[in-house]
C-alpha cells in the first residue's frame, strides 16, 4: 500500500496519555514500540510527531527519523503569544517559531535533523466563544508579504525539515494568481536547503539568540541570516569568531561578506575576530554570505551591486550600478582584478571615475548618491509626516496588476495581512487595549482607525496586534506631505513606539 501510493510518512497526535490505568511512561513506550516497528517495515518513512514530542528529547525524535512538534506547542493563533507584533501573521508565527528553534537547538541539543520548520501559518481553529468558526474551507488567508520572511526563517532554523503550513491553494483567484516571481523565489530557496545541508547541519543561533550561522565545517563558507523582529531598524553588531562556527582561513586569498538577500552585492572583505556592522529594516531577514576566494579568475566588485570586467584597453566597466533610493554608499568601493594589469579607466554605468590601484586592488574614490526618498523596510514616519514617493505608488500599483485578487471589505477588515497592495500606517504601542478609542486624522480629515489582531475573530484581547490606518486611498500622491494627527489615550513613558509604513519592499535605482 505505501509503495502503492507513494506515502512518504505518517503524521501522529493524541495517541496515549489517555489511559488512566497505565502509566503514562508505559503508554509512551507502547507508542515508541508501534512506531519503530513501523519504520523497521518502511525504513524510510518521515515521522511528523506531535501532541507534546518536545518533551521526549530529542534522542527520541532522531532515532524514529523525524521531528518534534512544530513551535513546540500547539499551532493556532489563538493559542501562543505575540511576541512581536505586526500586521503580518506569518512573521508573528515566525517569531514565535525561531523562539521554540533556539530552545530545541541550545537547551535540548538537537540535532537539526529534528528540528521542526513551520512555513506560513495556521488558520485560527477556535472562535473567542469556543466555537468552530470557518464553515468555508475555502477561505482566502495567503500572507503574500509576510511570506518570505517565514519562509526565511525556517531555512535559516529547520532549514532540514521544510514543513508548509499553509500553501495558497483554497481560493482559486488565490492559487491561480499567485505572481510567477513569487513563485520563483519560493522554489529557489527550497532548492537552495538541497544544496547546503552540511551548512544546514552546522546551524546555530548566536547574538542573544536573535541570528544564525550557517557554515560549512572549514568554518570559512557559509552564511548569515540577521533577523529583526522590532519595527525600528536597529544597528547589529557581530563579531566574526568562533562562536559562528567561523574559523580563521590558514591559506592565502580573498575573504568576502556579500549580500544575497534582498539585495545581491558584495559587501567587503573581512577577517577573523573582526568586528562588523549591520543596519537592520524593520521586521526584515537579511541574508549574507562569507565565501572564501583563492583565486580570482574575473573581476569582482565590492561595496555596490553591478557587474564588472576588463576591457583589451585597459578599461575597467561596471554596468548595471543600483542601490536603495535616497541612500549614499559608506563601505568602500573597489575592483578585485584577476592579476596586476595597469589600468588606466573606470567607466561606472558610462559615467568616467577617479580612482586609484594598488596591485590587483582598484579602488573608487568619490562615494555614490542613489537619488529619491529613503523608504525602507518597514518605513518610520517622523514628526507625523508623511511622504511617499512615485517609486512607491509604482511598487504598490504594480503588486495589484501582478495579484489582482477582488477581495472584499470583510477579509481586508478581518485581516491586515491581506489585500498586499495597501498601503498600511502601524500606530506602535506596547502593550495595547482592543477597547481604547483611538481617531486619527490626515490633513484635519477624519480617517478610520483599524483594529488588527492575530486572528480573524476580533472579540479577544490576547489576539489583539495592535492599531493601524489603511493610506492607500488617502496618501496617494509622491513627493506631497501628508500630515498626520492622533487622539490616544495617556501612555507611560516609551510605550509608544512610533508610527511604521507596512508593505514596501526595497526601492532600488539606478545611480
Amino acid at each position: 500500500m505505501y509503495f502503492d501510493i507513494g506515502i512518504g510518512g505518517y503524521a501522529w497526535d493524541y495517541n496515549f496519555f489517555y489511559d488512566t490505568k497505565n502509566s503514562e511512561y508505559s503508554q509512551w513506550r507502547g507508542w515508541q514500540w508501534i512506531r519503530t516497528e513501523l519504520l523497521i517495515a518502511l525504513p524510510y518513512l518521515i515521522m511528523d510527531h506531535r501532541y507534546a514530542s518536545q518533551f521526549d528529547g530529542p534522542w527520541s525524535w532522531i532515532t524514529l527519523n523525524g521531528y518534534t512538534s512544530p513551535l513546540l506547542s500547539d499551532e493556532n493563533p489563538e493559542t501562543y503569544p505575540i511576541l512581536y507584533p505586526s500586521l503580518h501573521t506569518d512573521k508573528i508565527s515566525a517569531d514565535f517559531m525561531r523562539q521554540g528553534n533556539v530552545e530545541l537547538r541550545l537547551e535540548h541539543f538537537s540535532s537539526m535533523d529534528s528540528v521542526p520548520g513551520f512555513i506560513g501559518h495556521q488558520t485560527e481553529r477556535l472562535a473567542s466563544d469556543g466555537s468552530l468558526p470557518w464553515i468555508d474551507n475555502n477561505l482566502r488567508d495567503f500572507d503574500l508579504m509576510g511570506f518570505s520572511y517565514s519562509l526565511l526563517s525556517n531555512i535559516a532554523t529547520a532549514g532540514l525539515n521544510l514543513i508548509h503550513t499553509f500553501i495558497p491553494a483554497r481560493d482559486l483567484e488565490e492559487f491561480y494568481f499567485l505572481p510567477e516571481e513569487f513563485i520563483e523565489f519560493w522554489s529557489y530557496w527550497l532548492k537552495w536547503t538541497d544544496e547546503h545541508v552540511e551548512e544546514i547541519r552546522n546551524s546555530i543561533p548566536f547574538n542573544t539568540e536573535q541570528d544564525w550561522s550557517l557554515m560549512k565545517s572549514n568554518g570559512i563558507d557559509g552564511f548569515l541570516f540577521l533577523f529583526n523582529p522590532n519595527y525600528k531598524q536597529m544597528n547589529r553588531t557581530i563579531l566574526f569568531d568562533g562562536k559562528l562556527n567561523v574559523k580563521n582561513p590558514q591559506q592565502q586569498g580573498y575573504w568576502l561578506l556579500k549580500e544575497i538577500y534582498p539585495q545581491e552585492r558584495f559587501i567587503q572583505l573581512i577577517e577573523y575576530n573582526q568586528t562588523n556592522q549591520f543596519l537592520l529594516d524593520g521586521q526584515s531577514v537579511t541574508v549574507y554570505q562569507l565565501i572564501f576566494i583563492p583565486i580570482i579568475d574575473q573581476p569582482i566588485l565590492v561595496g555596490i551591486s553591478g557587474q564588472a570586467f576588463v576591457t583589451n584597453k585597459n578599461t575597467v566597466i561596471i554596468n548595471g550600478v543600483y542601490g536603495e533610493a535616497g541612500t549614499q554608499t559608506n563601505n568602500p568601493m573597489f575592483i578585485i582584478l584577476p592579476n596586476q594589469e595597469l589600468i588606466s579607466k573606470v567607466l561606472l554605468n558610462g559615467q568616467e571615475q577617479r580612482f586609484q590601484q594598488n596591485n590587483e586592488i582598484i579602488s573608487l574614490l568619490d562615494s555614490l548618491s542613489f537619488l529619491g526618498l529613503y523608504l525602507p523596510r518597514s518605513a518610520e514616519i517622523l514628526n507625523n509626516t508623511i511622504m511617499i514617493s512615485d517609486i512607491l505608488l509604482r511598487q504598490l500599483s504594480e503588486r495589484q496588476l501582478e495579484y489582482p485578487i477582488q477581495w472584499t471589505e470583510k477579509e481586508l477588515n478581518d485581516a491586515s495581512w491581506l489585500g498586499p497592495h495597501r498601503l498600511l500606517l502601524f500606530i506602535y504601542i506596547q502593550n495595547p487595549n482592543d477597547q481604547w478609542n483611538i481617531t486619527a486624522q490626515v490633513n484635519n480629515n477624519p480617517i478610520i482607525v483599524h483594529k488588527a489582531y492575530n486572528t480573524r475573530d476580533h472579540y479577544e484581547q490576547n489576539r489583539f496586534v495592535g492599531f493601524y490606518l489603511d493610506l492607500t486611498n488617502i496618501v496617494n500622491q509622491s513627493n506631497v506631505n501628508y500630515y498626520l494627527s492622533l487622539n490616544m489615550p495617556p501612555l507611560s513613558p516609551e510605550q509608544f513606539q512610533g508610527l511604521f509604513l507596512e508593505n514596501i519592499e526595497r526601492i532600488f535605482v539606478e545611480v
